[in-house]
């Protein structure tokens, strides 16, 4: 018997119908539109798999954009910073910006032979004089940053006095909003403005709403095109004083 595929079909087609003449075109057609199909399904499978390859480029692409974009969150882990941000609170932070006073930072802290990063309020800039001057009966009316009282109605408890610290070159004086509780720069000192690692534009409570960061200077937040970093780990807490 022949392996020729056309003659295959041309002995069946007689078989089947002896008294009908085949058309000897025939069995060339239906082969003919076989290896089509067959080309057809090998070019849709390509096309296929060249679509499945831009969308795993394009998730890797989004994942290597992960820690280079300008926003990351961060979830404040202390009470450090209340009643401004609660803990488990998440704060929006712009790598871009450099910080201004009244601005909530990031910063990494080195004190003591420990190394942490913390979300404080910078209140005075290099050059600067930060103090909180006794009154008479032993308190404080406010923070006074070259002699001049800063007003702070996000706080909800007084600041305990403490003597003028000046603010050397390159560094920052920092504290917490939660002025009983904080270990800051009253306590270790101004810290380096290197080590600010983004300034703070959006507060998000635990139930996604969003808000502006009281006390300090207008900063855009991230928009709809925009890449923001999601939270790693939450950092230990650390809000108590120094002895």
């Amino acid at each position: 018997m022949t392996d020729d595929p056309s003659e295959r079909l041309r002995t069946l087609a007689a078989a089947a119908a002896p008294s009908v003449q085949a058309d000897p075109g025939l069995a060339g057609r239906v082969l003919g539109q076989a290896r089509r199909g067959r080309r057809l399904r090998r070019w849709r499978n390509l096309l296929l798999g060249l679509g499945a390859g831009t969308v795993a480029l394009s998730t890797l692409a989004a994942a290597t954009l992960l820690g280079r974009t300008d926003f990351f969150t961060v979830v404040e882990p202390s009470g450090a910073m209340k009643p401004t941000v609660g803990i488990s609170e998440r704060v929006v932070f712009d790598r871009s910006l450099s910080p201004a006073r009244g601005d909530i930072v990031q910063i990494h802290i080195a004190y003591g032979g420990d190394e942490y990063d913390a979300i404080f309020r910078v209140m005075g800039l290099p050059g600067d004089t930060v103090a909180c001057p006794a009154t008479a009966a032993g308190t404080c009316d406010a923070v006074t940053v070259n002699g001049v009282a800063v007003a702070e109605p996000y706080l909800d408890q007084a600041t305990a006095p403490f003597a003028p610290v000046a603010v050397p070159a390159g560094q920052v004086f920092v504290m917490g909003d939660n002025r009983p509780a904080v270990n800051d720069s009253r306590y270790h000192g101004p810290v380096p403005l290197a080590a600010v690692s983004g300034v703070a534009v959006q507060i998000k409570s635990e139930d996604g709403r969003v808000r502006l960061v009281p006390g300090a200077p207008p900063h855009d937040g991230p928009g709809d095109q925009d890449n923001v970093d999601p939270a790693g780990p939450v950092p230990p807490a650390r809000a108590v004083p120094a002895g």
